[in-house]
Formats: C-alpha cells, structure tokens, sequence
C-alpha cells in the first residue's frame, strides 16, 4: 500500500502522464530544487526529488518543453510525501496563477502533453 494521500476523487481535471524536468524555487530565495514531473493537470502537478516540501508553501516552477520555451508557473504544496524503499518524495502542486497569461501558458502546456500522447496513441 502507498503512502501516498488518494486525492483522485477530488480531482477536478483530467490527469496526464509525462516525463519533463522541473526546477523549483522560493520567491527571493537563489537555492532550486530540480525534480521529475510525473503527471500534471490543467490544475497542477505531481512531481518526483530528492527534497520534502512543506504543505502549503509557494513557488515558482519552471518547467521544460522539450524544444520549445519552458513555462514557469506559481504553486502551492498540496502534499510531499517519502516513496516507499527510495530516497526519494512524491509532492502534488496546486497551480496558483498570477495572470492570465501565466493560466494562458499553463493551458497551452498542458493541451500539448494531451496532444502528444494521443497523437503517440494513434500511431
């Protein structure tokens, strides 16, 4: 059994299944936490590393597109909890916008990850 919170019936928005690198940073603060995204959502994320984040806490994440721009988003800690016989820990995010052109990027990453895998489906 996980030791992971089940928040899948609370979920509000579909989830989708990736592999992209994350760097994530306090507001004023130099020192970064760089992590693996495992899954998002139009209303966060869920990533893998090395560090445990405090419930609640706020950051700026930026993420990798492959080839294209990275898009930095602001999150806010929903969980971070130890994975069972590694040293590493699982932490969801709940994206909290600051514009609507951070919400604007944020949505068209993720309609990208959607089309990627169901064009990946198709072939």
């Amino acid at each position: 059994m996980s030791n992971q919170p089940d928040y899948s019936d609370r979920r509000r928005h579909a989830r989708f299944e990736l592999l992209d690198y994350a760097i994530i940073a306090k507001p004023d603060v130099e020192e970064s936490v760089r992590s693996v995204v495992v899954d998002i959502s139009l209303g966060g994320l869920q990533i893998r590393s090395r560090y445990q984040f405090q419930q609640g806490e706020a950051f700026k994440m930026t993420i990798g597109r492959g080839n294209n721009q990275p898009v930095t988003i602001n999150a806010e800690v929903r969980y971070s909890t130890p994975i069972e016989d590694s040293d590493l820990f699982s932490t969801g995010f709940r994206f909290v916008p600051q514009t609507a052109v951070e919400r604007i990027e944020w949505v068209e990453y993720v309609h990208g990850v959607f089309k990627l895998q169901g064009e990946m489906l198709v072939n």
